[in-house]
């Protein structure tokens, strides 16, 4: 037999109610995911990033280790870099917010950066979605 106590004179709950015994806590928008993956020479990822805060989700998918560097092209500044290096089968996941630009994440470990490990990105702006009305 099922019982349900607590509930107000005979009001049904209403639909898309929690059952949970505890109040629910405000629930945070997960934030974008950016996939950062490491091979022997290539630094794999998308061409457009959204800005601000994201999470960079690097995989060492190689047999080297490597490293990454995020560099704003258009001040040519590094930005931010791994601590250390990532071994191989290693996975980071960072928190990270970026500004709208272009930029270059390039792996400078043991000469990587001259064998290929260099790839340009778009950070942009994010658009409201359902914002903008074409007529």
């Amino acid at each position: 037999m099922f019982i349900i106590s607590g509930c107000g004179e005979g009001e049904a709950p209403s639909s898309g109610a929690s059952e949970s015994a505890a109040p629910a806590a405000p629930v945070e928008p997960e934030l974008p995911s950016v996939e950062i993956d490491f091979t022997e020479y290539e630094i794999l990822m998308d061409a457009r990033v959204p800005a601000g805060p994201v999470i960079l989700r690097l995989a060492n998918r190689g047999f080297e280790e490597h490293n990454l560097i995020l560099v704003r092209v258009e001040s040519d500044s590094t930005v931010w870099e791994t601590e250390g290096r990532l071994n191989p089968g290693e996975r980071r996941a960072i928190t990270f917010d970026l500004e709208a630009g272009e930029y270059r994440a390039i792996c400078d470990f043991s000469g990587h950066e001259g064998r290929g490990m260099v790839v340009d990105f778009l950070v942009e702006e994010k658009t409201p979605s359902g914002g903008a009305d074409d007529g």
